[in-house]
C-alpha cells in the first residue's frame, strides 16, 4: 500500500469524507496506517466528531487504542473534544478510560472554571463536562473491576 493511499484514508476521515474513506478501504488502504505525528483514520475521525466513519473504521478492525498525536487514543480525542456519542461507541468496542483520558477531561473543566468565574463560558456547560468527567471516572473504576 502507498503511503498516497493512507494519507488519502486520513484526509477523507478527518473531513468527514465517507465515500472517500470507503473508496481508500476498498482501494486497500491500512485502516491503522499512521500520519507523521501518530494519528490513524480513527484518532482524526473520532477528534472531529464523524459518528459513521468512526463505526466504518471499527468495522474494518481500526485499532480502538492508537496512540496518535499528543499521546491521545481516539477516545481521548472524541472526549477532549467533547464528542460524547463517539466516546460511547468507542467504548462499546474496547475503548480503555485512562490516566491520561481523565487528566485531559479535568485539566479541561479546570479551563472552562476560570472562563465560567469571567463570563466567557456557561456554568452549564461546566456542569456537563462534571457530570461526563464522573461518567468517565465510573467507566474506568467498572473496567478496572472496582
Amino acid at each position: 500500500m502507498s503511503n498516497a493511499l493512507a494519507d488519502t484514508l486520513r484526509n477523507a476521515a478527518a473531513a468527514g469524507d465517507a465515500d472517500g474513506v470507503l473508496a481508500a478501504m476498498n482501494a486497500g488502504a491500512d485502516v491503522n496506517a499512521r500520519g507523521e505525528y501518530g494519528d490513524a483514520a480513527l484518532n482524526l475521525a473520532a477528534e472531529n466528531g464523524h459518528a459513521d466513519i468512526v463505526a466504518a473504521l471499527l468495522g474494518a478492525g481500526a485499532d480502538v487504542e492508537n496512540l496518535g498525536g499528543a499521546d491521545k487514543t481516539p477516545i481521548m480525542n472524541a472526549a477532549f473534544a467533547g464528542h460524547v456519542n463517539i466516546v460511547r461507541v468507542l467504548l462499546a468496542n474496547g475503548a480503555r478510560v485512562s490516566n491520561g483520558l481523565i487528566s485531559s477531561v479535568a485539566m479541561k473543566i479546570s479551563i472552562l472554571e476560570e472562563n465560567a468565574e469571567i463570563g466567557m463560558v456557561r456554568a452549564e456547560a461546566v456542569e456537563a463536562w462534571r457530570q461526563f468527567l464522573d461518567a468517565m471516572i465510573a467507566e474506568q473504576r467498572k473496567q478496572q473491576g472496582r
